[in-house]
């Protein structure tokens, strides 16, 4: 597993962590959201959560970006909450910027500090 999840400090039932660590591929991705909801931590008063890249690379293609963002759109849960992406890296940015402006299905939108990520999901 090469991602690892946290509850936030301030909002532990509202807002989940997720820190993506080494290369990671569509595959990981869509296995850390099948492990969330296996886990039952998608839960009914969580309002968002945070997805960190600062500390991977993402090998992805366009093929296989699609795949997680078919994977997300179908997976009710997602559809009902924010989603932060936390990222400085260019390559790394243009998978959340497109995901905010081509779905309707979701509400993701780019940061480059946790702490904005966190204003957003709240209000």
């Amino acid at each position: 597993m090469n991602f690892e999840y946290q509850k936030h400090a301030k909002f532990p039932n509202q807002i989940l962590v997720r820190n993506f660590i080494g290369i990671v591929s569509a595959v990981d991705i869509i296995d850390s959201w099948k492990y969330l909801i296996q886990n039952n931590l998608l839960t009914e008063t969580l309002l968002g959560i945070i997805t960190n890249l600062e500390n991977c690379e993402l090998k992805m293609t366009m093929d296989s970006f699609k795949a997680v963002i078919e994977f997300m759109e179908q997976t009710e849960q997602l559809t009902k909450i924010k989603l932060a992406v936390i990222t400085n890296n260019p390559k790394q940015i243009v998978f959340p910027s497109y995901v905010e402006t081509k779905t309707k299905e979701m509400r993701v939108k780019p940061f480059s500090t946790i702490n904005a990520a966190v204003e957003w999901i709240m209000t």
